[in-house]
């Protein structure tokens, strides 16, 4: 039975909301070239002068930048094919020709053993000299680990009888993908059935985007959640706090729409049998569902610093009526002593007649004033 194992491992870094061009797609190749020792890079695909673009699945992105795609020999574990991309999500793949599916898992767990210290290694250097560059930022913290592989998910090419799991057997959505063959995905595994060979690189690159979408929500989610966690420790009685956490929750919303338009932009590029592998993949992790947890989330988050950046105005408001009462008060209490030395000071050229007849004319417009003042406000 052939297997194909494939397997996401994340970047220390991500794009940013000044991620645009293929700057990060250059100083990625750069970087995998001095971090992982032995790599061997495959052929970019087809360019002309004459063509602005060209539709293949491995195109990348013109937002961010192309992956680098390659292979490279691991001792023990023979040799692997690697692809690097601009997001920060990358992959590990090897065919395997194995009996059943006992000998598929021991040799899934050889490869975790043999092949994570080298993950780790290309992950610190490769993000190493991508954050020096200042083209990405580096992740929040509440991402999955980096530096080793996060789960296998295995494309079964007509396994035999009796050895199809019941993730796609039983659960598994089920697509014709080419004139009568077709496949089923499930959980961890993708079953294809009579798939001319030439089609199997294009169900990959369907497997990788579909993972790529389910990483990238998954970890909206997470920094949304982190970030609401983080609102319940800021003093929200400080100004400076307030407009700390408003600018950081502004930048997470700006970076998780880049990676969006990202997505949407490489979209393009996964074609015939791979988008069929992304649309059963979206059904069976109901995506368009977790999609509208993530945008409640987001307007909660929006919501709340609202209303806490609307009750901090509205207690800075407060403290400044009440300062500009007290000053009121104090002026209002001179004018009273001003006006008490008018009335009873000896030496005026007034008489007394007439300086009670000024007093009490300042009176009666003082009282008008905030009589009237009042009345408009009240009318408010």
């Amino acid at each position: 039975m052939q297997v194909v194992l494939i397997a996401p491992f994340l970047m220390r870094f991500r794009l940013c909301a000044n991620t645009f061009g293929g700057e990060v797609g250059r100083a990625l190749r750069e970087a995998v070239a001095e971090a992982v020792p032995g790599f061997s890079p495959q052929a970019e695909g087809p360019d002309s002068p004459l063509l602005f673009d060209y539709h293949m699945s491995t195109g990348g992105s013109r937002l961010s930048g192309k992956r680098t795609v390659g292979t490279v020999e691991v001792e023990g574990a023979g040799l692997l094919w690697c692809r690097f991309e601009p997001s920060g999500y990358c992959y590990v793949m090897q065919t395997v020709e194995v009996p059943d599916k006992g000998e598929m898992h021991r040799r899934e767990r050889e490869l975790v053993e043999r092949v994570n210290p080298h993950i780790a290694r290309w992950t610190e250097g490769v993000s190493e000299r991508m954050l020096a560059t200042g083209r990405v930022d580096p992740v929040d913290g509440a991402e999955m680990d980096p530096g080793r592989l996060l789960w296998w998910h295995r494309v079964l090419m007509d396994p035999p009888r009796g050895q199809e799991p019941g993730a796609t057997r039983v659960y598994g959505v089920e697509r014709k993908i080419h004139d009568d063959a077709h496949l089923r995905f499930g959980d961890g595994f993708t079953t294809l059935v009579r798939l001319p060979r030439h089609r199997i690189n294009e169900v990959l690159e369907g497997v990788m985007a579909a993972t790529s979408e389910w990483i990238a929500v998954d970890e909206a989610n997470r920094l949304v959640s982190a970030r609401m966690l983080r609102l319940n420790d800021t003093r929200w009685d400080r100004v400076a706090d307030v407009d700390r956490q408003f600018t950081a929750s502004l930048k997470l919303s700006k970076d998780l729409a880049l990676r969006e338009m990202v997505r949407l932009e490489e979209s393009r590029y996964t074609v015939n049998a791979g988008a069929v592998v992304v649309d059963a993949a979206m059904e069976r992790w109901a995506m368009e569902r977790e999609r509208g947890v993530l945008e409640v989330q987001l307007q909660s988050l929006r919501d709340i610093l609202d209303f806490h950046r609307n009750m901090t105005q509205y207690r800075r408001d407060e403290r400044r009526n009440r300062l500009l009462f007290v000053f009121t008060a104090i002026a209002l209490f001179q004018s009273v002593l001003v006006w008490y030395d008018f009335a009873h000071e000896s030496n005026n050229t007034l008489g007394p007649a007439a300086r009670l007849t000024v007093v009490s004319t300042i009176a009666v417009l003082t009282v008008v004033v905030v009589v009237s003042s009042l009345a408009v406000r009240r009318r408010e």
